[in-house]
């Protein structure tokens, strides 16, 4: 199986670090004497595309979101007003405001700024994985090869960033020979939805391949290279988000750097150790190519699908994708 690579356009942000630096109190023109206790900073817009002016622009998954974090608090729902900050215009902003005679105490501004500080710190964490060796599975007879396999580490851990969505089409070298001999430059392919992810500190190994067993995946391997040969290690591995590992278990996704080692200067750069791997999310369906390319309209199809196919996942890919409070980047709270 062969694949060509499409580049794609969202990229993971960087995060700032959490702001608690006392500020001057701030009106917030919410009521007689409501105040702005805290500013919310989100590394996209947090308001609906026909966004005008309004409070009630505000995306409802943020809305509901805070609801939680201040019913966790013990809050109710009518003691925080959400809003942007009109005077500044800011879209990537909340202000939460409540009654300095009446509104919520210290304990319950504690209880949000610790949910809040939370998500930032599981955002920069990423997701750990665990690859443990399994030599005695090794197919290979190459004595030198089983020799230094056998001098390797057991166990290797690393840990996984989000970087980007990207889709890659498989193709038939032979279908694609008809296609040309029938005058068409066009032939029919299948789209896979990937995550490229950064592997912090790199792994001593140059892939991740994918075992089939009668056309189905039944684990994965490690290479190693020596030269321009090289052999496969059996590994299990171990995942940090539970919901993630019920599903590479049952190979509904799988790991490897198929794709990403297809692209141009790929070789090179296995030498160095693997610094990037991607998860496999599943199939996007045929599609029609030349050569490996598709058109913008179906480009653009692909990287929302297969973005959307991240986002129904859940963490990691929140913190990188999509709208909800895992796009937070930094708060304040102001000092009353």
């Amino acid at each position: 199986m062969h694949f060509f690579y499409l580049s794609v356009r969202d990229s993971m942000y960087k995060f700032s670090h959490i702001g608690l630096m006392g500020l001057t109190l701030v009106l917030s023109g919410c009521g007689n004497d409501d105040v702005n206790f805290a500013r919310l900073s989100f590394d996209r817009a947090v308001v609906d595309i026909d966004y005008r002016g309004r409070d009630d622009a505000i995306q409802q998954v943020y809305l509901d979101g805070l609801q939680q974090v201040f019913k966790a608090a013990g809050i109710a729902p009518e003691a925080v007003k959400i809003h942007l900050d009109e005077e500044k215009g800011d879209v990537t902003s909340l202000l939460l405001s409540t009654s300095l005679k009446d509104g919520i105490t210290d304990a319950q501004k504690a209880s949000i700024q610790s949910a809040l500080k939370k998500i930032i710190t599981d955002k920069s964490n990423g997701m750990d994985i665990r690859f443990t060796l399994r030599p005695s599975d090794m197919e290979t007879e190459i004595k030198r090869h089983r020799e230094e396999a056998a001098r390797l580490n057991k166990e290797f851990n690393t840990r996984l960033i989000v970087k980007e969505v990207m889709v890659g089409i498989s193709y038939d070298m032979r279908e694609m020979m008809l296609s040309a001999m029938k005058g068409s430059t066009w032939s029919k392919g299948e789209a896979y939805c990937t995550v490229a992810m950064t592997v912090s500190p790199a792994l001593p190994f140059s892939d991740i391949v994918v075992n089939h067993k009668e056309e189905k995946p039944v684990g994965m391997s490690l290479v190693r290279r020596q030269g321009y040969s090289g052999y496969a290690l059996p590994t299990d591995i171990q995942l940090g988000y539970p919901h993630l590992q019920a599903k590479l278990d049952s190979h509904q996704i799988l790991i490897s750097t198929e794709i990403t080692n297809s692209a141009p200067g790929a070789f090179q750069r296995r030498n160095r150790g693997m610094k990037q791997m991607e998860i496999e999310l599943g199939s996007l369906g045929a599609v029609s190519h030349e050569s490996g390319k598709v058109n913008f309209s179906t480009s653009h199809s692909l990287d929302k699908r297969c973005r959307d196919m991240a986002i129904e996942l859940g963490r990691p890919f929140t913190f990188a994708m999509g709208d909800s409070l895992d796009r937070l980047k930094s708060f304040t709270f102001f000092k009353l």
